[in-house]
């Protein structure tokens, strides 16, 4: 590291700079609460699915345990999405209280959400596109037998 990108972090972070974050922690803190509540709404999904849906399975001839499967497809959904959107919140709070008290330590940890935010979308998108290859290889085998 050079003397220059020393200067630049030991005099912290300028006006424009805590104005773009605080701005920035007002959006995730919205984003947020909208994600908890789709995720609330999948929940009422899921129950809904696990309810009525070998009812509706019966007529569409889809077998008595489809609405059970959906359901749990909706729960694991929901709960694989309710990580990053904790991360999502923790960021906004510590990032806009550390900003607000100049504290250090909090922006430090809002941004270390930032990254566990990130790192986990990172890896569900490695795990998304090994699926949809696995997929691919799949339907080619099956219809290369077919």
């Amino acid at each position: 590291m050079s003397l220059q990108d020393l200067n630049i972090f030991e005099g912290g972070l300028d006006e424009r700079s805590k104005a773009y974050l605080l701005e920035t922690t007002r959006w995730t803190k919205f984003l947020a609460i909208i994600g908890f509540i789709f995720i609330g709404l999948m929940l009422v999904v899921a129950l809904a699915m696990f309810t009525m849906g070998s009812y509706v399975s019966s007529f569409a001839g889809l077998g008595s345990y489809f609405g059970v499967g959906m359901g749990l497809l909706y729960i694991v959904i929901g709960v694989l999405y309710l990580f990053p959107i904790l991360s999502l919140l923790k960021f906004s709070t510590n990032m806009k209280a550390g900003i607000q008290t100049s504290n250090i330590e909090l922006i430090t940890e809002g941004f270390r959400h930032q990254k566990n935010l990130f790192k986990f979308m990172g890896i569900m998108t490695i795990i998304v596109i090994a699926l949809y290859l696995i997929l691919i290889v799949v339907v080619g085998i099956l219809g290369a037998i077919a």
